[in-house]
């Protein structure tokens, strides 16, 4: 019996399920960003624990995102540009 994760992320292709390393591609960014929920933080590592391209992957992601968050600070805006933004977006949607 599959658990409700695997069944979540197996896409049919031409020839079966996607690969193991296509799922571990889908959950990259939640792993980086560190919103995935347990049970894929652990199919995640237990796969990359075994393979070098997923690994590698893992890492240049990693460090791409330290050095991008390294060199952002965070600006203090007047609260009357915040909310004209959020009205121009809410009158785009």
């Amino acid at each position: 019996m599959e658990s409700k994760f695997t069944e979540t992320h197996q896409k049919v292709s031409e020839d079966g399920y996607e690969s193991e390393c296509d799922k571990i591609a889908q959950l990259l960014d939640l792993m980086i960003d560190g919103e995935a929920s347990g049970e894929e933080q652990s199919y995640f590592n237990t796969h990359i624990e075994e393979c070098v391209p997923c690994f590698e992957s893992h890492q240049k992601q990693k460090l791409l995102k330290g050095l991008v968050c390294g060199h952002l600070k965070r600006v203090i805006v007047p609260e009357s540009l915040a909310l004209s933004i959020k009205a121009k977006i809410q009158e785009t949607v």
